[in-house]
């Protein structure tokens, strides 16, 4: 067999800088890839979508490289409340807002795009200027923004005037994050009444669909923006002269540039077509390069092997008939059987892949069977599989297939070939024809090929074509597109059973009682305000109460109009120390206080004397109790009644048992009564005095 490069010798043994960098690592790729381990706890390592779908807060979080379409959250770089200016100022005078400042690392070695925002999980439109358009969090002014990270274009992830200007003694232009795409969200503090339906966990996890770093393509040393085909990433985590383990020159290119065509072709699905292989990967710098390699070959159903000029050969899956055929003639020895061991029958697979569907989230895909294998072993139980960059359900579907016929040949066999077996060398697959055991011209997989200095040996597998073809009906169904269940509001709320103004226990006051369904970390809270004013709601004096909740204001201002309302509020309180209301208010308005809401008697005229445009004199005596306050004569025209007339200033204080009031008489005429209040306004009868006309 051919020497393999220098580079591969040099990582096998880990004798030079790239193997001190990759030994072991580049083993599992350079390797034939055939058998594929199904079981979950051999997958490859490496961070999977959802643990990376939230915010790290971690002082050493890993640093994650993304390619293609991939949804991510990142590592809180910076969390903090500043006020700030708001421009321009209101009538000379500076508007200042609270405003919470959060900075997300999301993409070691940058990111071309944000294609949708997500707040708490759930998707969310952004205007030109990146503020947050959707309720509630428009009522928080939140905003999202972003910085590629990439050189040559806004580099220094960390470049924010916002947070120098916000925190010029924390955060300084040596804060660059340099080569970090980054996200700067803010959200600005709000008033008691919106905190439960704005940020009633606290501000808003952040996470976004983006379009990884620019992918590093061997063929031709060109970088691709917006790819999502697997060997164009494959060639970027392979050999990007930042990061990768060999360079372009240890890489069958010609092979990789087949393969990117072959995953770029449009095959059939339903509604059109599609391309037969797409990816979109997140891993951790850390990882081994030979699992997040392994991750790609996934992807696409593809194989790497050395080949005879000891470079590394890639191809994607899709069926090429073999150039080679293995006839009796040159066999030296030879052994034959069933394709699969009884333990290692495996009859279906439920791929795990990242759907588009569920917010780009992991999901399952509808179980693939293989109806051969079944129809001679029976149903085994079903076998999981991560597929993580794969995408589409069709995909996913369309690898399960293949890696079942994989696992379950109908036939393998052992020959030792004398120099003939020296063809071999780096085919992968090769026709079979001994016509005696009923075998012309069946393809077989190489699975492993070996050298004694006389005879070469293969291992080999039947191969099965037709399962590389997928019809639109094999793809299953992809996942539901998650629908908003309108569950109307919340059914918790602190019923008013009864409002009181009290009036006999000093100054007054309102007293409101009620019921509400107590539950853990929730209590009853009521507030007031004056009417005519817009605010603030001031909290109510909580009463002890063997039931329900009982509430009091304050000594209130006698005659005026007050609103009052109550709520189920959590045991705690906000950041700005107000109440946060946990059900719908229930509200009372225009509650009119009286202090005393008892009339005094109505005055008792003695006499009353005058005419048209001369003096009214007239003698009453007022009600002395305990209720009097004053007593006002009231006029109206000649004849007419008592709703049209108003009060002659001045009013009359006087306690006398007789009191004497005069007015000039218009020269038109007039009609005169007498009316007494007590200080809280209110009135006795009218009692009418004369009427005196022209």
């Amino acid at each position: 067999m051919p020497a393999v490069g220098g580079w591969l010798a040099a990582v096998w043994t880990g004798a030079s800088a790239a193997g001190a960098a990759g030994a072991a690592i580049l083993k599992g790729v350079a390797s034939v890839v055939l058998n594929m381990a199904v079981a979950k706890i051999t997958a490859p390592k490496g961070p999977r979508p959802q643990e990376l779908q939230n915010e790290l807060k971690s002082s050493n979080a890993q640093r994650i490289h993304h390619l293609g379409r991939v949804r991510t959250g990142g590592a809180v770089m910076f969390w903090d409340w500043a006020h700030t200016v708001n421009l321009p100022p209101v009538l000379g005078i500076d508007v200042r807002t609270r405003r919470l400042y959060k900075l997300l690392a999301v993409a070691d070695g940058g990111m071309t795009n944000v294609l949708q925002w997500y707040l708490d999980g759930e998707p969310v439109s952004v205007d030109a200027d990146g503020y947050v358009t959707d309720q509630p969090w428009e009522k928080g002014n939140v905003r999202l923004q972003w910085r590629k990270g990439i050189q040559g274009d806004q580099w220094d992830g960390g470049d924010w005037p916002e947070l120098r200007g916000a925190f010029p003694n924390q955060w300084t232009v040596n804060h660059r994050l340099r080569g970090v795409g980054t996200i700067l969200a803010t959200f600005d503090a709000v008033g008691s009444d919106d905190i439960a339906e704005v940020y009633s966990g606290g501000e808003p996890e952040v996470t976004a669909l983006i379009e990884g770093m620019p992918a590093y393509w061997a063929f031709d040393g060109s970088t691709i923006t917006g790819a999502r085909n697997p060997p164009v990433f494959l060639s970027h985590i392979m050999a990007n002269p930042a990061s990768g383990p060999v360079s372009a020159d240890d890489i069958d290119l010609p092979s990789l540039s087949i393969a990117r065509n072959d995953c770029l072709a449009n095959i059939p699905t339903v509604g059109g077509t599609r391309p037969r292989y797409l990816a979109g990967l997140s891993y951790a710098a850390s990882d081994p390069i030979k699992d997040t390699a392994q991750k790609m070959l996934d992807a696409m159903g593809g194989r790497a092997w050395v080949n005879p000029e000891g470079k590394l050969a890639i191809e994607a899956g899709v069926w090429r008939a073999p150039t080679i055929t293995i006839v009796e003639r040159p066999i030296v020895e030879m052994e034959y059987g069933a394709g699969t061991e009884r333990i290692n029958r495996v009859t279906t697979l439920v791929a795990t892949y990242v759907a588009p569907q569920t917010n780009w989230q992991e999901t399952n895909a509808d179980p693939v069977d293989d109806a051969a294998a079944i129809a001679r072993w029976g149903e085994g139980e079903p076998k999981g599989i991560d597929l993580l960059a794969v995408q589409h359900h069709g995909q996913a579907a369309h690898l399960c297939k293949q890696k079942l016929a994989l696992m379950n040949p109908a036939r393998r066999m052992t020959v030792k070939l004398r120099a003939y077996g020296l063809r071999l060398i780096g085919e992968r697959r090769v026709f079979v024809t001994i016509p005696r055991l009923g075998l012309n011209a069946v393809p077989f997989w190489i699975d492993a090929l070996s050298f004694d200095g006389t005879n070469t040996t293969v291992e080999l597998i039947e191969a099965h074509p037709g399962s590389f073809d997928m019809t639109p009906a094999e793809e299953g169904e992809p996942p539901s597109i998650p629908v908003e269940i309108d569950r109307g509001t919340d059914a918790m709320s602190a019923a008013i059973t009864s409002l009181d103004v009290v009036t006999n226990d000093g100054d007054p006051y309102i007293r409101v009682a009620g019921n509400y369904t107590s539950r853990p970390g929730l209590m009853a809270a009521a507030q007031f305000k004056r009417s005519d004013e817009s605010g603030p709601w001031t909290d109510m004096i909580r009463e002890k109460v063997a039931a329900g909740y009982s509430f009091r204001t304050p000594a209130l201002r006698d005659r005026a109009e007050y609103d009052v309302r109550t709520f189920v509020a959590f045991t705690g309180f906000g950041r700005d120390g107000d109440l946060v209301a946990k059900s719908p208010y229930t509200t009372v308005t225009g509650i009119e206080v009286v202090a005393n809401g008892t009339a005094p008697g109505a005055p008792v005229v003695f006499s009353a004397s005058g005419s048209a445009g001369g003096l009214l004199t007239v003698i009453f005596k007022p009600d002395l109790g305990a209720n009097y306050h004053r007593t006002g004569l009231y006029r109206a025209a000649a004849g007419a009644p008592f709703s049209a007339a108003v009060p002659v200033l001045p009013w009359s204080y006087d306690t006398s048992s007789e009191v004497t009031m005069t007015s000039n008489i218009p020269a038109a005429g007039a009609r005169y009564w007498l009316q007494s209040e007590n200080a809280s306004q209110v009135k006795s009868d009218p009692v009418l005095v004369g009427n005196y006309p022209a």
